[in-house]
């Protein structure tokens, strides 16, 4: 079951993001949406990348601490096995985490925004 209008979230990767396949043509992660300050209403949706364009950079370029603005198609499950997940179409890096290089002074990454 999908539904007909795309969902745009924005949240932030907490975790590494994995590769969806053997070859590396597809992309899973899992965003944390916080419309609150208070945890207990965070929400985590796994995210599935098919692109393999956009799948390439989500797996090269984004770290955990980024904030994403993504935009999709909610898969629900129609069986009891079946998960549901984000069915990514478009990704934007709004705010990118930043990293220590080796002298240990922070650094901005430099990320691309698959469009």
């Amino acid at each position: 079951m999908t539904f007909t209008d795309p969902l745009v979230l924005d949240g932030f990767l907490d975790e590494p993001t994995m590769p969806g396949d053997t070859t590396g043509s597809t992309a899973r992660f899992r965003l944390t949406v916080s419309p609150t300050n208070d945890v207990t209403d965070d929400l985590v949706l796994p995210c599935r990348v098919a692109d393999p364009e956009m799948a390439h950079a989500v797996l090269n370029d984004l770290a955990p601490g980024d904030q994403l603005r993504i935009t999709g198609y909610l898969h629900l499950p129609r069986t009891r096995t079946e998960p549901m997940f984000l069915a990514v179409r478009e990704l934007h890096v709004l705010e990118s985490a930043l990293l220590l290089d080796e002298t240990a002074l922070p650094a901005l990454r430099l990320v691309t925004n698959p469009t």
